[in-house]
């Protein structure tokens, strides 16, 4: 650019060095003038646009900057929250493992514990019978046996000896016992 207004202001120079009259001097002296003013707005546009575009520049460094911050942090955040989704994944696994262990341990267990069942089950009745060997009678005396049988024979309601309902005619002992008038003269009919 300047080296335009240089060659635009020598060309002016010669020209009015060269020319003849003065009405053309004047003439060519204020187009030169006007060149020249014309040049220097050009040239003042030209770095207030330089200005304009260096600041623009500026601008847009520290917007890239802030961009690039920002995608910098959005990218941490992106990474802790996989990472969080990482270990939640992690727990997730072992709780499934675990579970998939209590599964299969259960059945197991239930199985034992209903063998245990039937073994104290079965066991029990041997039990029992164990302990009533175990335990000390002392024999009887024939008295006492004898007294328990009269007692039955003589009860109304017996334990030992079921009553014999085969003949009415005879009658029992307890029968005798009760009211031997009437069972004298039911006898006698």
């Amino acid at each position: 650019m300047e080296k335009q207004t240089l060659r635009l202001t020598l060309t002016l120079i010669l020209l009015t060095g060269v020319s003849c009259s003065s009405d053309e001097n004047s003439r060519v002296a204020e187009l030169a003038t006007q060149q020249l003013e014309r040049q220097s707005n050009q040239n003042r546009r030209m770095v207030e646009l330089q200005q304009e575009v260096a600041s623009g520049s500026r601008e847009l460094v520290e917007a890239d900057a802030r961009a690039r911050q920002e995608m910098v942090v959005l990218q941490r955040e992106i990474q802790a929250g996989q990472n969080e989704i990482g270990h939640q994944r992690d727990q997730l696994e072992a709780e499934r493992r675990e579970i998939a262990d209590s599964r299969n341990r259960d059945p197991i267990i239930a199985a034992a514990i209903t063998r245990v069942a039937f073994v104290v089950a079965s066991l029990l009745p041997l039990l029992i019978c164990w302990l009533l060997l175990q335990q000390k009678v002392e024999p009887v005396s024939k008295n006492e046996i004898a007294e328990l049988l009269l007692d039955d024979l003589v009860s109304s309601d017996p334990r030992l000896m079921p009553p014999a309902k085969t003949d009415p005619d005879k009658l029992r002992l307890t029968d005798l016992l009760q009211s031997p008038d009437n069972s004298s003269t039911e006898r006698e009919n």
